[in-house]
């Protein structure tokens, strides 16, 4: 069934290619769904919807199924990083981590892929057009921990971190291999509820079943 907006491919076949790294890593940011408890990220009212399903922690993948940050994915493989850290400002139900900005799971990526014909293909909003290659990364290490257990982000340690001090949607920070190591172990000393990110995910979706299906061009597309 083709959906506009949604791309159906399923993780298990897209010809993923061997991905080698050093032990450094990147920090990427993502929004907070207001009406949990969990840092998941923001889930949309309705589907389709410009809200992008990364980090998409159901698949362990990141760029596959939305096209935002086309050139940090890009940097993050010429820097041939291997962790992928998640930061948000919390906007969830405990008021007392309301707009704390914490570093809340990674991906140690394994796997890399091409995603620019799927992106062009399905998705309505795309940034990868004028780009050679749209990279979509697959981990083989997903951890993602309680917004009790993140690591908290303060001045000090984005300055620690050589890093600006105004963090926007855009921002990347850059770690070396020691501190990249350092944000890994303290995470992985936490629990992996990795799960229930993707229940509490699963639950908040909003069903796909009310949208109509364009047959007419998914009958198109594979008589091409």
């Amino acid at each position: 069934m083709f959906i506009t907006g949604i791309v159906p491919t399923h993780v298990g076949s897209i010809p993923w290619q061997d991905y080698r790294g050093s032990k450094g890593g990147m920090i990427v940011y993502y929004n907070t769904d207001p009406v949990s408890e969990l840092p998941i990220r923001e889930i949309p009212e309705e589907i389709p919807s410009p809200v992008i399903a990364d980090p998409n922690y159901e698949t362990g993948t990141y760029g596959l199924y939305g096209c935002k940050h086309t050139k940090i994915r890009a940097s993050f493989a010429k820097k041939k990083l291997s962790y992928i850290f998640f930061m948000t400002k919390y906007a969830g139900t405990k008021p007392e981590f309301m707009d704390d900005l914490m570093v809340t799971g990674f991906y140690r990526i394994r796997y890399s892929a091409d995603a620019k014909k799927l992106h062009i293909r399905y998705l309505n909003e795309y940034s990868c057009v004028d780009e050679n290659t749209c990279l979509a990364f697959r981990a083989d290490e997903i951890h993602f921990v309680s917004v009790d257990d993140a690591f908290k982000i303060t001045g000090e340690v984005l300055k620690s971190w050589d890093a600006n001090q105004r963090v926007t949607r855009q921002t990347k920070i850059i770690l070396e291999e020691d501190t990249a190591e350092e944000l890994v172990e303290y995470l992985r000393s936490k629990e992996n509820i990795y799960d229930l990110y993707k229940e509490e995910t699963e639950r908040l979706e909003p069903e796909i079943s009310d949208y109509e299906a364009d047959d007419e061009e998914e009958d198109e597309e594979e008589d091409e």
